[in-house]
């Protein structure tokens, strides 16, 4: 595995999921994010509606979500997933969105498209992830806002991108 350090998330039976790290080796919006929401302190501007103890709560459901996803492979609740564009899925919990990749461990990744003729507004059957799962990014989605924000789609490709590099120079 490569250089950087990773924060390990949950380590189970079928997969590492860690929060994946940016080019400049230490940034990890997820962890961030993972630490503010713990604490009750997810920016109000960005979560209006989301009072802190609430952060609290969801912090707990993700991290058991998490370690569902280690251990058993998938995450619980038919509506806790999407998968948005390019191999990048999303974890949901409310308004709260993260946004996850897989990879094989070593630089590369296959990114992992579903076309199970799901609805339009159903989530897609799991696939089969590689062992390594990075959490991206995360953010809050705007209340009544449909499909993903594209910015954030993009900027979630941009952290795979970095994070694979890593795996590639070490």
């Amino acid at each position: 595995m490569g250089k950087v350090e990773r924060r390990v998330i949950a380590d189970g039976d079928q997969h590492e999921i860690a929060c994946a790290v940016r080019a400049d080796c230490v940034t990890s919006p997820v962890a961030k994010f993972l630490d503010d929401l713990e604490c009750g302190l997810v920016d109000p501007a960005s979560a209006p509606d989301l009072e802190p103890d609430e952060q609290i709560g969801h912090r707990v459901w993700l991290h058991a979500a998490f370690e569902r996803f280690a251990e058993e492979g998938d995450v619980p609740g038919p509506n806790s997933h999407n998968q948005l564009r390019d191999g990048i899925w999303e974890i949901k919990r409310f308004n709260l969105r993260i946004a996850f990749f897989d990879t094989d461990g070593c630089g590369g990744y296959d990114p992992k498209i579903n076309f199970d003729g799901a609805g339009l507004w159903s989530p897609p059957e799991w696939p089969e992830f590689d062992e390594y799962i990075r959490l991206a990014t995360a953010f809050v989605k705007p209340p009544k806002r449909r499909p993903t924000p594209p910015r954030e789609i993009a900027l979630a490709k941009k952290v795979r991108d970095e994070d694979v590099n890593h795996d590639r120079q070490g």
